[in-house]
């Protein structure tokens, strides 16, 4: 009778640590939407998380440092042909950034690169004067064609443009939307009229010949979009909008008319511990304390919760790199405002 009872205590506990293993293992398997409302707050939105990411095959990793462009490459293919009117030198940003250089061409064209990379051809200043690079147009853009290129065509020109000049684009994520001619004709004389704009910035006519796509991309690390070191410098930079990509271009039926590399891309080192996300759950009572608790009339709707793998300087001014969900809240039906979250330790993260 011992030896059975000894047996079935052996077996519970067994049971007990299988089980607890099991909730253990599955307490941060997200789900793919997430409701929970008071009078004051509502959360509803889909999780924006990639399809074929497993937050049971996530495992931490340091920077080994960022990705720059090759200078001598970047100089060579672009000031090849053009007659120099003014170049210069730009001072490194810190002991372990690269000096730069500047160059401003005849036919007005500019080129500057140092841990960044920026080309400007002598027309990218009228898609500049009207801001189409604004995500408040992204959506009025949308509802309009260009015929002159295939998105994934354009896509593919400025990714092999970007490795010409020592970037490797393999973990890239991109993404692109056409600026019809007539649509940015039209945003032109409404920013005018409304003072927003200048009559001398206005430009002379758009034809289909300046129709172009704005193309972005964003560096993904373990199947994750990375919440760059200049994203968390303030509130302002933190947005996930296309303004906020890494990589930036407009691409016209001339070509390349703006081409623009932040410098905020890493050389990761994954190691082999994994990463213990908390569940969702615990993730999304944070956010929903912290507005629910406010002593006010407004009301707060969470309208978007996606999981990034943020880069950012710790006090020690070390990079370091930890997954981070990231909220916007809509404030009474007006304004949008970022909650950001630690995914492993379910700390708010303040921006200022």
């Amino acid at each position: 009778m011992k030896i059975k009872a000894m047996a079935v205590i052996k077996i519970t506990i067994s049971c007990l640590i299988f089980f607890n293993s099991i909730n253990t293992c599955f307490a941060a398997d997200f789900p793919s939407t997430y409701e929970k409302s008071s009078e004051k707050v509502k959360f509803d939105c889909e999780l924006e998380i990639p399809k074929d990411f497993s937050e049971t095959e996530m495992y931490s990793e340091k920077t080994k440092g960022r990705i720059y462009p090759d200078m001598d490459k970047t100089i060579s293919i672009y000031t090849q042909g053009k007659e120099v009117k003014e170049n210069g030198t730009i001072p490194a940003a810190s002991s372990e950034d690269p000096e730069g250089v500047y160059y401003v061409f005849t036919d007005g064209s500019t080129l500057s690169v140092d841990s960044s990379f920026t080309y400007g051809s002598d027309t990218a200043k009228y898609y500049g004067y009207i801001g189409v690079r604004d995500p408040q147009y992204k959506e009025r853009f949308e509802q309009q064609t260009v015929s002159f290129m295939d998105k994934n065509t354009v896509i593919e020109k400025v990714s092999s443009d970007l490795e010409n000049i020592g970037i490797d684009t393999t973990d890239i994520s991109w993404d692109a939307y056409p600026l019809n001619h007539e649509a940015m004709s039209q945003l032109e004389n409404e920013q005018i009229s409304d003072g927003l704009d200048m009559e001398e910035h206005r430009k002379e006519s758009w034809t289909e010949e300046d129709d172009a796509y704005f193309v972005y991309g964003v560096q993904m690390s373990q199947k994750l979009p990375v919440f760059h070191e200049l994203m968390n410098t303030s509130r302002q930079l933190a947005y996930d909008t296309p303004d906020s990509s890494v990589i930036q271009a407009i691409y016209s039926k001339r070509g390349v008319e703006i081409l623009s590399y932040s410098g905020y891309m890493y050389k990761f080192d994954v190691s082999d511990q994994k990463i213990n996300f908390l569940a969702f759950d615990d993730i999304a009572s944070v956010v929903f304390d912290k507005f629910n608790n406010l002593l006010n009339e407004s009301t707060y709707k969470i309208t978007r919760a996606k999981l990034y793998e943020r880069v950012f300087l710790n006090e020690a001014q070390q990079m370091e790199v930890s997954p981070v969900w990231y909220f916007e809240i809509l404030q009474d039906d007006d304004t949008t405002s970022i909650t950001l979250v630690d995914a492993v330790s379910g700390e708010e993260i303040y921006l200022e």
